[in-house]
């Protein structure tokens, strides 16, 4: 994300109070510190400081003091700062946490979990960066790295039990006018007390 010029070009500003209930088409920068109730699509960076109850798409996404609920695609980054809680799967090229995330990440690059951060999350990334004290809940899956464990480790064929043999018991032969007794069951022995 640090190619990017946020000076560039004109930037479109929702001020802190404002409610937007409906969706947001915007090709140029969008810094927003109201709320908004609707979907957020741009081609361009978009900056979060305030709540969005929606999807959000856009080129790249930063999110300080903000709270978030719904799907997040991004084709270049995204950026979870400090006081963000996002609730929603997100889809992109490379995501820096230091924020709390809940929803499954799909990132093709690098994912770098700073030491605030809380992911309950399941990722997909090609390479994970964790800092000391971050917390993470979920299954992580290197599956886009350039190394193939499978070329690794060989493949084993999984050892199934063989199905254990039931020992029938053998009838009880009667004598001729006899009856067979039922077999008497072992009662416990007391313990001697000392």
């Amino acid at each position: 994300m640090s190619n990017l010029d946020t000076n560039s070009g004109a930037t479109a500003v929702i001020p802190k109070g404002t409610v937007i209930n409906g969706n947001i088409e915007i090709t140029d920068k969008l810094e927003m510190y109201g709320e908004i109730n609707g979907d957020i699509y741009s081609d361009n960076y978009v900056n979060v400081c305030g709540n969005v109850n929606g999807n959000i798409k856009a080129n790249e996404l930063y999110t300080k003091d903000s709270f978030i609920e719904g799907q997040i695609d991004c084709i270049r980054g995204a950026v979870v700062q400090d006081n963000t809680v996002i609730l929603g799967d997100i889809n992109a090229e490379s995501l820096k946490v230091d924020g709390a995330i809940q929803g499954k990440l799909d990132i093709k690059g690098c994912v770098t979990i700073g030491a605030k951060a809380i992911v309950d999350s399941d990722i997909k990334a090609k390479s994970i960066h964790v800092d000391n004290g971050a917390a993470i809940n979920g299954y992580c899956s290197l599956c886009y790295a350039e190394i193939d464990a499978r070329a690794v480790f060989p493949e084993v064929e999984p050892v199934s039990a063989a199905p254990a043999k039931e020992e029938k018991a053998e009838p009880v032969k009667e004598a001729k006018g006899e009856k067979a007794e039922p077999a008497k069951e072992a009662k416990p022995k007391a313990a001697k007390k000392s």
